[in-house]
């Protein structure tokens, strides 16, 4: 019986074509290792900002407080 289309794939094509797919996934897995990692290290940026962002008004309020106690202190003592 001969092949309709008249191709012939040999073991040894098959053979390469699985070893390039084997690297193609690798390279990928790679890739998307490294894409976890910025994600992660992005994700860490960005919380801290968040905390430095809101203990900002926090430490405003109280500067603020401190210094007009100590204007009352320094108005009451003259």
């Amino acid at each position: 019986m001969s092949d309709p289309l008249g191709v012939t794939i040999s073991a040894r094509e098959i053979y390469d074509e699985i070893v390039g797919l084997r690297e193609d996934v690798r390279s990928l897995t790679q890739a998307s290792e490294a894409v976890t990692a910025r994600q992660q290290d992005h994700e860490e940026r960005i919380r801290a900002l968040e905390r430095w962002r809101y203990a900002l008004p926090v430490a405003a309020v109280t500067s603020l407080g401190a210094l007009a106690i100590e204007g009352a202190r320094a108005l009451g003592h003259n």
